[in-house]
């Protein structure tokens, strides 16, 4: 007779992924309240070398903060402060 197995039936780790994880929070983003799309330099830490928009998984960013930071991008780069 087999041993029996423990932990997941798909191995170890799948049994880390299923744990609880404390979301990460943006080190960027402490003490900010609004963001504003004059503040180029805030939100040049949300660009790449290339323009493009760094995810919320990446930066950590809630979600309402996340839309703020594409609006407030996105407003830059049409008045042109953000290239």
């Amino acid at each position: 007779m087999a041993p029996a197995r423990r932990g997941s039936p798909r191995g170890p780790a799948r049994d880390r992924l299923t744990t609880t994880t404390r979301r990460k929070r943006s080190r960027h983003l402490d003490g900010v309240k609004d963001i504003d799309f004059r503040d180029f330099e805030l939100l040049r830490k949300f660009v790449t070398e290339y323009g493009k928009i760094i995810p919320a998984r990446l930066t950590g960013a809630s979600p309402k903060q996340q839309r703020q930071i594409k609006r407030a991008i996105r407003r830059a780069r049409n008045t042109g402060l953000l290239a």
